[in-house]
């Protein structure tokens, strides 16, 4: 029992971390440093990257070094029991709070010499090491984690290049959208001639479209971010089934991935350029603008996993002896959650405004449910206010997060409120939010690629069991899965936590349906329905 509690309160650690960079972010704008000292500007603007590369690269040690590192970690918890990790957390949130108190007048106040500059400056440098310091000795004390450090000497080294490896092939692909966008122009020009003859082309606007409808290439329209979110989707398929992969040959996959997301990326403006010119501008510069990329993203995505698990090519099922696991137990966890997102992204792609075809989607999904029900054995319903607590939580950071999301649709009401027909689309609309999105969701996430991520049988992995590979995977990819990427990815992680605490996937699906409820009623309320797009 106190070796589970010690893996939440690292998980919690880790989540309480994120929660604070993102506090701190949203708080304080280094915008305001404009017209500062060229020093104080530089040091700020390249904090964010320092905090990246730490990240990232202990991202990458955690998941290339995992069973090392959980060899030497497996005896860490029965000497942890009597840590004073609570002594360290006080000193930690002093730190955090005289750190925000010295950020106000440090970067917002122009009127402070340069000498108080400085020293304002070092102060809260000062401040920053001793509450990140003083994290790290809540999550481990440097008893332990210095003989680690000696034991394997090259983890900061290689964490670091790792993480500015990353980083670098990150501003290299924002650099690359002029050529992508180009070649993405040319593309979807061939493909429009199959189809039309009033072409029209401006390579130096980036304008493509035809006579009656045209659009202009931007950068998040050249085929970067697809391809880096496929990278992302096949290196997480690469690590989960790592034992049923053909290697080093199933590495192809990633740049195979790269290459089907760019050509998908250019049939997509096609088509909206084609449905723009022979059906609806609105339509087109709607429903299908906003989702038809998640969709072929999906589709592509997830058919080169179903194809590669399925080739002979890649697969090593059959030789590893773990071609009898029971397929269908997966099929229960994933199919509602895949049938849901599936059925409203293509009902969405084609309407304008809302989505009248929502409730097939609620339908279909509540079908599957039913017939899988028997393999919901692990959901074990008791109220659980702690759960009810970290949805309230997460609540509130996606709301104060909602400013980051780019391209917000206005604040209208996406359906006239008038009418019964109006009237049953809200109420299956809020149902769905509260009732069905939570339950295939967690079933997805935290009931099946958590336990995916340790083990081919998921079902033979205990549900609530703790592995970070498992935990920052999950999170991760559930938030990347979301439009509020952000947002979703530190609310994966306090689901996560709620499963955690008792163990429960009923707790996990609690704590998002308060989440949800909560957007809801703020929905209703405040009328801001792009909360729901």
């Amino acid at each position: 029992m106190g070796t589970r509690l010690i893996y939440v309160r690292w998980a919690a650690l880790l989540a309480l971390l994120v929660l604070e960079v993102v506090a701190l972010t949203i708080r304080f704008d280094t915008k305001t440093l404009e017209g500062r000292p060229l020093w104080l500007e530089g040091f700020f603007g390249l904090l964010p990257a320092g905090f990246d590369v730490m990240a990232v690269g202990a991202a990458v040690v955690l998941l290339v070094q995992w069973p090392q590192l959980q060899g030497a970690l497996q005896c860490l918890p029965d000497r942890l029991q009597n840590h004073p990790w609570s002594r360290y957390l006080f000193v930690h949130l002093a730190g955090l709070a005289g750190l925000v108190l010295l950020s106000g007048p440090l970067m917002e106040d122009r009127r402070k010499s340069a000498v108080s500059v400085m020293a304002l400056t070092i102060c809260w440098v000062g401040l920053g090491l001793l509450s990140l310091l003083a994290w790290v000795n809540c999550f481990l004390p440097h008893r332990e984690w210095l003989p680690l450090l000696r034991r394997w000497p090259w983890i900061l080294p290689a964490g670091t290049a790792a993480g500015l490896g990353v980083l670098g092939a990150g501003r290299l692909a924002q650099l690359l959208w002029k050529p992508l966008g180009v070649s993405t122009l040319w593309l979807v020009r061939f493909i429009l001639k199959l189809f039309s003859e009033d072409v029209v082309c401006q390579p130096a606007e980036r304008i493509i479209g035809t006579a009656a409808f045209e659009v202009e290439i931007a950068p998040a329209c050249s085929g970067y971010e697809g391809m880096g979110l496929m990278l992302v989707l096949m290196g997480a398929f690469l690590l989960i089934s790592r034992r049923t992969l053909r290697f080093p040959r199933a590495l192809w996959l990633l740049p195979l991935g790269c290459l089907l997301a760019y050509l998908a990326n250019a049939v997509r403006i096609a088509a909206l350029i084609l449905l723009g010119t022979h059906v609806s501008e609105e339509i087109a510069l709607g429903g299908f603008h906003s989702r038809a990329g998640v969709l072929l993203f999906l589709a592509v995505g997830f058919g080169l996993i179903g194809l590669s698990l399925r080739s002979p090519l890649f697969s090593a099922a059959d030789r590893q002896g773990e071609a009898d696991v029971d397929t269908t137990a997966s099929e229960a966890y994933l199919c509602p959650f895949m049938a849901l997102v599936g059925i409203t992204l293509v009902t969405g792609a084609f309407s304008s405004g809302y989505d009248p075809l929502y409730p097939l989607g609620l339908i279909v999904t509540c079908g599957l449910l039913w017939r899988y029900r028997k393999y919901y054995d692990d959901l074990s319903w008791t109220f659980a206010p702690r759960a009810v607590a970290i949805g309230v939580t997460v609540f509130a950071l996606w709301i104060a997060l909602e400013p980051w999301k780019s391209g917000q649709t206005p604040p209208t009401a996406p359906v006239p409120l008038a009418g019964a027909g109006a009237v049953a689309w809200v109420i299956a609309r809020a149902l769905g939010s509260v009732i069905v999105t939570p339950l295939v969701e967690e079933l997805a996430f935290r009931g099946y690629l958590t336990r995916r991520l340790m083990a081919a049988d998921f079902k033979s992995v205990p549900q609530g069991t703790f592995s970070w590979p498992s935990f920052l995977v999950s999170s991760s990819l559930f938030g990347i899965l979301h439009d509020r990427w952000i947002a979703g990815i530190i609310a994966g992680m306090f689901y996560a936590l709620a499963l955690y605490g008792r163990r429960k996937l009923s707790d996990a699906v609690l704590a998002h349906a308060t989440t949800n409820a909560l957007i809801a009623a703020h929905v209703l309320a405040s009328g801001k329905w792009s909360l729901w797009t």
